[in-house]
């Protein structure tokens, strides 16, 4: 579903990241019985079928194919040198790399080789149960010490510290500031009381149920949860991870003790079963010193288990399961061809078949994703997925969305592509445009290779422990990528994806809403449809069409009128944006920074967006940057751009919000051009197509007509129009959806993008400052415009009097939630900005320790504040809380009281100090969006932010504030008797 993100501040706020994970991709890792109550709507049982046809295709027609050579790849043995690593006696694993980006950071990782997969039958939840209780208590950090210390070091909860539970593994996570060496000493001595000394108090595990029973409502009990787990099952019963799922049942979560959470730390939490990873700004040698002295006397508790065979076997016959759930807003499938993961062939050997499977299946996506595009498919969408749920198991799957009448026949063209690359294989050039595709994203990754971040280098380093993925060198990688793709052709492509095909039973798992799935076969059908797609006749793809090499012929370029500096790069070498504006009022800010090599943020903004538009408009507007996007550009319908566009890494994005309309983007260094003249063509010769517009109106009907399939859509909706009375601000409805457009939605789109009086762009990243002012003059500076002035003044209309309180009814688990929404007057000094990052922090902390850790009736309390444009802004503190429907009444209360307190009295020193260095560490560190984003800031709302170079010396600001001035500003901006107060409950 593609849903407009409304208000930043809501849509952001919503986003809660799990602490269970699995590899699978839109699909949630964990959940109910299905068939229980709670579970999916209906759920049809799997029906096998035979292991391929019995005779041969109908038109007895095979593909040419040559199976891949691997014989002359370089070598994936030789490991970086760039890493210290190693193996203490007592089998305890260490890899250590200094790098400098972000810089002053350090990333760490506890890796432990067990998740859910090595549970016994009582221990049902109890790996990830176990992962929430390391943060309740170690014999060093007793109860809830151990994130109060990190918390003082600036380190967040969630954001900084954090841990990922699957079927397979156990992931511990620490972000570090490196400026105080006992920090950085402190974060491996934490990483050792995880390993050797957590208490698993039997008081605290008791505490702890209710915040992973409400983990277990986020993440299982929603139609993405419920469907995920019916997936999981579908792959996964019969095997041993059968009723393994990583957060377990709710029966199981609310009766674990700590006696099998002792036994499975004990059986499993140990140093031959573990390793450390440690990467940043740090001197290698001193922390592999440090690691030793710490870790080497850590031994093993009790004997070592025997570790079970976790092999799937995935079934070689044909499968298919029907499920549907009626908060499910539109229909999906998806058709999976799983094999057991073959640990026989060497590195070379396994990497280059997995990329060759990767080239088979993205082509694949991309005919029947094109069929979508051009309304010639009984689907939406088609892209590539994966359900490889756990180690071994290795199944690539094309995933389709659907309406339901439409499901059927959307499985049958997935098959029927299958069966069309088994009779004619690839043509010659889809795989030069594959693997052009691939061989730029892996330019890419090299020419970034020395401005790659802590995290991406300690996850890669996470995978080869547990994976054993290899550890080659970026330019050794490179070669190696290079090279496969060099001998990658039709022939050998097919080869692998045929020997796939053949040795699989094709999975189709079905979902389809409540409502629809009388119009969706049983699952018989669907497995007869792999037998069927052998016999039918099917016609070779009818050649591709021939792109041209450029999108546009350059204009006559325009010189600047004026140049001028943002900053002299004085107070922070990397920040100089030197701005040009030339005569059709376009002003263009270029600032060359080494954070991101080989890669250029690009984002456009300009004053006015829907604030200066008709009220008859405004729905056409809400709709125009997302079919726009969707249509193609000038004479390119979306097909042929994305095809053009397919060898390059270029990504554009437009946006039309209430005071303003904007762009944003990258592109790699060597494809600036053609991303300035993407947006030039955006803005002078956009596209509506039909097919675009049917897809988005097809995408919002589900949740115009129903919100209450949606508990998040739920809340936004009355949220917004419970806070404003202007449809500006509103989510579409059904008559909304009913009176679009597509003449209208051009139109509105043309008179927001296409003068360019007002816009300002700002590019920062790697590039060369002479050829990008070039490409200025010749794209941007040469946009049409007609002097059109539109003042904004960024004035958010004022809340509604006294304390309104909604309730709104969506979903049908168990989940529920209460959420503040709290305004008041800010003011456009740069120190408002920076204390609304603490009160953010204050705020958060609070909820978290009341909410969370002493009630236990929250997962993920949070508040977010932000400070609008313009000289009256205006601070919005929003607050969310995730819990029960029994519970909303106390929770609600809950947040009412501690609000109060803050009010009253401020945050503890604890919190304050934490709040301190949170903020002085984030704000420590820089990227192109922020840059960008400032800029334009300056250039756009020169009345909200006057001076740049306070943004540059925001960071000194934050010692200027104190403990009660945050109390001032909690009072000020969270007014006790004027706010809005939303609950969501089941339905």
């Amino acid at each position: 579903m593609a849903r407009r993100a409304v208000t930043t501040l809501f849509t952001a706020a919503l986003a809660i990241a799990a602490c269970t994970a699995s590899p699978g991709v839109s699909r949630t890792d964990s959940g109910t019985d299905p068939s229980s109550p709670g579970g999916t709507g209906s759920i049809a049982p799997t029906v096998g079928g035979t292991g391929g046809p019995t005779g041969s295709p109908s038109i007895g027609t095979r593909a040419p194919v040559e199976p891949p050579d691997p014989t002359g790849l370089p070598s994936l043995d030789d490991v970086d040198p760039a890493i210290v690593r190693g193996t203490l006696d007592n089998g305890l694993r260490y890899l250590i790399r200094e790098n400098d980006n972000p810089g002053s950071r350090v990333e760490m990782r506890l890796t432990i080789d067990a998740g859910s997969g090595q549970q016994d039958d009582d221990q049902g939840g109890g790996a990830h149960f176990l992962e929430h209780m390391l943060f309740n208590g170690t014999e060093k950090f007793p109860e809830n010490e151990l994130v109060a210390v990190l918390r003082s070091f600036g380190a967040g909860f969630g954001a900084d510290i954090n841990a990922t539970t699957s079927y397979d593994e156990t992931v511990y996570e620490l972000t570090m500031p490196t400026a105080d060496a006992t920090v950085v000493s402190t974060g491996l001595e934490v990483l050792h009381q995880w390993l050797t000394a957590a208490t698993i108090d039997q008081r605290q595990v008791e505490a702890e149920r209710g915040i992973v029973l409400d983990e277990w409502r986020l993440s299982a009990d929603s139609a993405d949860g419920r469907l995920g787990t019916a997936a999981q099952r579908f792959f996964l019963d019969g095997t041993p991870y059968e009723a393994r799922t990583p957060i377990g049942e709710r029966d199981e979560i609310v009766t674990t003790d700590a006696e099998p959470l002792r036994r499975f730390y004990d059986d499993w939490y140990r140093p031959d079963n573990a390793a450390v990873i440690v990467v940043g700004d740090i001197d290698a040698d001193e922390i592999e010193q440090q690691v030793r002295e710490l870790f080497s006397p850590s031994t093993s508790r009790g004997a070592s288990p025997e570790r079970a065979d976790l092999v799937v076997g995935p079934s070689p016959d044909v499968q298919a399961m029907v499920a549907d759930d009626p908060d499910l807003a539109e229909g999906y499938a998806f058709v999976t061809l799983p094999v057991d993961r073959d640990l026989s062939r060497s590195p070379e050997a396994t990497f280059q078949r997995d990329l060759l499977g990767e080239l088979a299946f993205d082509m694949i996506a991309t005919r029947l994703s094109d069929d979508a595009n051009r309304g010639t498919a009984p689907f939406d969408s088609a892209r590539v997925d994966s359900s490889s749920l756990v180690r071994l198991l290795d199944a690539p799957e094309i995933f389709v969305t659907a309406d339901g009448p439409d499901l059927e026949a959307s499985t049958r063209a997935v098959l029927d592509e299958y069966e069309r690359v088994r009779r004619f294989g690839f043509t010659d050039a889809e795989v030069e445009r594959a693997v052009a595709a691939r061989r730029r994203a892996a330019q890419t990754d090299l020419d970034g290779r020395f401005s790659r971040q802590d995290a991406s280098f300690a996850d890669e380093y996470v995978r080869h422990v547990l994976d054993d993925e290899p550890l080659p060198t970026a330019q050794r990688w490179f070669d190696y990528v290079d090279d496969v793709l060099d001998r990658a052709s039709p022939s050998t492509i097919a080869s692998v994806f045929i020997e796939r095909l053949d040795a699989s039973g094709p999975h189709l798992f079905v979902a389809a809403p409540s409502d629809d799935a009388d119009d969706v076969p049983g699952p018989d059908v669907f497995a007869a449809q792999v037998a069927a797609s052998t016999e039918r006749d099917l016609e070779r793809r009818p050649a591709e069409t021939a792109i041209g090499d450029r999108l546009m012929d350059p204009p006559d370029p325009v010189d600047e009128v004026a140049a001028t500096v943002l900053a002299d790069g004085s107070q922070i070498s990397f920040i100089a944006p030197r701005v040009l504006t030339f005569p059709n009022g376009v002003r263009v800010a270029l600032n060359v920074t080494p954070i991101v090599e080989g890669t250029v943020l690009i984002e456009g903004r300009s004053p006015g967006g829907t604030s200066v538009i008709d009220d008859a408009d405004v729905a056409d507007a809400l709709a125009a940057d997302i079919v726009v996007e969707r249509s193609g550009v000038a004479g390119l319908d979306r097909v042929a751009l994305d095809a053009f566009l397919s060898d390059k890494a270029i990504g554009f994005d437009a946006t039309l919000d209430v005071f303003a309309e904007g762009l944003v983007g990258f592109s790699s260094t060597a494809d600036l051009e053609t991303a300035m003249q993407l947006i030039h063509l955006g803005m002078t010769e956009p596209r509506v197509d039909p097919v675009a517009l049917g897809q988005f109106i097809d995408d919002e009907r589900p949740f115009a007509a129903d919100p209450s399939i949606d508990p998040g859509y739920a809340q936004i909706k009355t949220l917004t129009e419970a806070r404003y009375d202007d449809p500006r601000h509103h989510l579409l409805d059904v008559d909304d959806l009913d009176s679009l457009d597509a003449a209208d939605v051009e139109r509105v789109y043309r008179d927001r993008f296409g003068d360019a009086s007002d816009w300002a762009f700002s590019l920062s990243g790697d590039f060369d400052l002479a050829e990008a002012a070039s490409l200025a003059r010749t794209y941007l500076g040469t946009l049409p415009a007609t002097g059109r002035d539109e003042p904004t003044d960024w004035v958010e209309p004022a809340p509604p009097d006294g304390v309104v309180v909604e309730t709104a009814r969506a979903g049908q688990g168990d989940g529920a939630s209460v959420a503040f929404l709290f305004t008041g007057p800010a003011s456009a000094s740069r120190r408002d900005d920076v204390a609304a990052r603490m009160v953010q922090q204050v705020v958060t902390t609070r909820l978290s320790d009341t909410i969370r850790e002493e009630l236990g009736e929250s997962y993920s309390p949070f508040g977010a504040v932000e400070v609008s444009g313009g000289a009256t802004p205006v601070a919005e503190l929003f607050v969310s809380i995730s819990t029960g429907p029994d519970l909303v009444d106390s929770v609600s209360g809950a947040v009412r009281a501690q609000l109060d307190a803050l009010r009253t009295d401020g945050p503890t020193a604890a919190e304050f100090v934490a709040a301190r260095e949170t903020v002085t560490n984030q704000l420590g560190l820089f990227s192109n969006e922020q840059i960008n984003d400032e800029v334009l800031r300056v250039l756009t709302d020169p009345a909200g932010h006057a001076s740049f170079g306070d943004f540059l010396t925001q960071v000194n600001v934050v010692d200027s504030i104190t403990a009660d001035d945050l109390r001032d500003d909690i009072a000020r901006w969270a007014p006790a008797d004027r706010f809005i107060e939303v609950r969501v409950l089941p339905r």
